[in-house]
């Protein structure tokens, strides 16, 4: 049996090195839903609960949105490098819509795929073995870190970081359907402004 651990270094790992090779445009659409894709078996592998007052987590989760938009608008180097990392964003999503059902895996990825995954990865894992071992304001601190860096290197990680301190408090206070659901809605309204 695999350590749980090294589920997340194997992960981490992958988009690390998916990332450094910079396939084409479509290789790396089609590429990313096959990574996520294989590590769904891993859901079986952390504990899934709800807790009834789950709806408060979108109020957190809002707070954090808010949050985070405000060290964006605040700090202009940390507002320069989110500007930078949407232009990116943006080319890439123009050109994958360019590739054989493109929008249909960018939409896959990002509403199901990477919710799913990430959080089972980054919140149902690593936040419980490092809460198990050194209490929960490090798991809080290590997971979020990790889940930031992992998204963006440099200042746009640090807006990405507040929002996942909330995806760890709604897993941590409500389970993981909760952070699924939050991190799920986020990436549905990111899609949908950026198909505006």
């Amino acid at each position: 049996m695999i350590p749980r651990l090294a589920y997340v270094a194997i992960f981490v790992a992958s988009v690390v090195l998916f990332t450094l090779f910079r396939p084409p445009p479509c290789l790396a659409l089609y590429g990313g839903v096959a990574l996520y894709a294989a590590f769904l078996p891993v859901s079986r592998a952390v504990q899934w609960r709800l807790g009834k007052s789950f709806p408060l987590a979108f109020a957190v989760y809002f707070l954090a949105l808010m949050a985070g938009g405000a060290v964006t608008v605040a700090i202009p180097q940390i507002r320069e490098s989110v500007e930078l990392l949407r232009e990116r964003q943006d080319q890439f999503f123009a050109v994958a819509q360019t590739c054989p059902l493109g929008s249909f895996a960018v939409a896959m990825q990002a509403v199901f795929l990477a919710p799913l995954v990430e959080e089972v990865i980054f919140r149902g894992i690593l936040f419980e073995e490092v809460r198990r071992r050194w209490g929960p304001a490090p798991a809080y601190v290590a997971s979020s870190l990790v889940f930031a860096l992992l998204h963006r290197l440099g200042l746009a990680a640090v807006p990405i970081f507040i929002v996942a301190l909330a995806l760890a408090f709604a897993y941590h206070k409500w389970g993981l359907p909760a952070s699924i659901m939050l991190h799920a809605t986020q990436n549905t309204l990111a899609l949908f402004i950026r198909s505006l």
